[in-house]
């Protein structure tokens, strides 16, 4: 069947979104009264707040100037980093886990401050399994922000539907508010200030390229030289752009793609480590072995007997 809608599927954004796998979504549906003010601490997984009425003031580490949010805007933190919601500069703050221990959310709401204005805000923290897409979240803002005024039409349709499955009783609605908070994650994350430091080169086609050439054939023998040649660069060229794009040279990103993918292998197949190392571009199941206990910090077979099916497809890990 023939896709409807076709991007070019050129650039990094479009890879990793394309590989992305998030594993969990914890939410809380907030009423906030002013004066009140609560601070998250570093925690490197992404975050989002939505603000559904009101407004309010956040703070993140290392970045200097503070953010003001007002009814219908989404901010994403793609790697956790620690930081602060307030109603105004002066507000009270005490860290979130106090409050949440102390005034525990009914019906996945918490009502917490004081008399004054109210605003409504749903929080989210979102486990990302890839970790080759890490490279690459790393390479977009520190706060991604998506404004209602400036045009985002997509966001108010997203924002009612998560309001209104957030705190529902109705069969599934679990469910449905975390596939609706995915939605907000990949949509915040396409739409990231590409002018923002850094940022430009996430979007470069052929670094893009390079990238799904390496998830398509893993196991195919990669140089510098043959991807400069699939996309008409020169080595040095490409480099400088991947590593602009990523932290990290293309070969690097290569062996991180690779373990990342035998990880997934182990934990969601009972193939041997010999037919893995074959899948992902190993010579044989001890290079395979070495490289990933270097990557991951322990051997294949504790990794498979540490997965959610550890027990059945540990048998099949020599």
């Amino acid at each position: 069947m023939d896709r409807l809608n076709r991007s070019n599927g050129k650039d990094g954004v479009s890879e990793m979104l394309h590989t992305l796998r998030i594993r969990t979504t914890v939410f809380c549906r907030s009423d906030m009264l002013a004066p009140w003010g609560f601070a998250v601490k570093s925690h490197g997984r992404a975050a989002f707040h939505v603000i559904l009425e009101g407004r309010c003031r956040l703070d993140v580490e290392g970045v200097g100037d503070p953010v003001f949010l007002e009814t219908g805007d989404l901010v994403v933190l793609p790697r956790g980093p620690g930081h602060t919601l307030r109603s105004d500069e002066k507000a009270p703050v005490e860290w979130l886990d106090d409050i949440l221990a102390r005034t525990p959310p009914v019906n996945g709401r918490l009502r917490y401050g004081g008399r004054g204005a109210r605003t409504d805000i749903i929080c989210g923290v979102f486990a990302i399994e890839d970790r080759e897409a890490l490279p690459v979240l790393k390479a977009i803002p520190t706060v991604a922000l998506v404004r209602r005024a400036e045009g985002a039409s997509w966001l108010s349709p997203v924002l009612e539907l998560l309001k209104a499955e957030v705190g529902s009783f109705e069969p599934g609605a679990d469910s449905v508010a975390a596939r609706v908070a995915d939605v907000l994650l990949l949509q915040a994350l396409r739409h990231a200030d590409q002018g923002a430091q850094g940022t430009g080169a996430v979007f470069d086609a052929q670094v893009g390229t390079v990238m799904r050439l390496m998830r398509e054939e893993p196991n195919r023998a990669w140089t510098v030289s043959r991807l400069a040649r699939e996309v008409s660069s020169s080595r040095s060229s490409l480099t400088e752009r991947f590593r602009d794009a990523t932290g990290m040279p293309p070969m690097r990103y290569l062996t991180r793609l690779r373990i990342a993918t035998a990880a997934r292998q182990l934990g969601g197949s009972t193939a041997t480590l010999a037919e893995i190392a074959e899948r992902v571009g190993y010579g044989s199941d001890i290079a395979l072995s070495k490289a990933f206990r270097r990557e991951m910090g322990l051997s294949p077979r504790s990794y498979r007997l540490a997965s959610p099916a550890g027990g059945a497809n540990g048998r099949a890990s020599k």
